[in-house]
C-alpha cells in the first residue's frame, strides 16, 4: 500500500515490486526455519522461483481485472495474497521442500 498510495505506483508495479522484494527473504526463511529443508538448493530455488512468476503474474492479472470490476484495491490484493498463500504452502510442503 505504500508504493500505491505513497508513491502511485500502478496496482501491477506495486504488487511486482513487493513480491520480488519479499522473495528472497521468504525463500531463507521457509528453507531454513518453516520446512528445516535438505533438498538440493538448485533444485529447490527454481522451483521456487517458477511458483513466484507464477503467482507474480496470476496474482497481478487478477488483481487488475478485480479492480477494473470496482473492488478496491486493498481488498483485491488481501484477497488474492490470501489465495496465493494456501496454494504455496502445499506446493511448499509436498514438491519444493520436500
Amino acid at each position: 500500500m505504500v508504493l500505491r498510495r505513497g508513491l502511485a505506483f500502478h496496482v501491477v508495479l506495486a504488487n511486482v515490486l513487493a513480491m520480488g522484494t519479499a522473495t528472497s527473504v521468504n525463500y531463507y526463511l521457509n528453507r531454513i526455519w518453516s520446512f528445516n529443508s535438505k533438498a538440493k538448493v538448485g533444485r529447490s530455488l527454481t522451483l521456487y522461483l517458477s511458483l513466484i512468476l507464477f503467482n507474480m503474474f496470476f496474482t497481478s492479472f487478477m488483481i487488475n481485472l478485480l479492480v477494473s470490476w470496482g473492488m478496491m484495491d486493498f481488498w483485491a490484493k488481501f484477497l488474492m495474497m490470501g489465495l496465493a498463500t494456501l496454494w504455496n504452502y502445499i506446493i511448499y510442503r509436498q514438491v519444493i521442500f520436500k
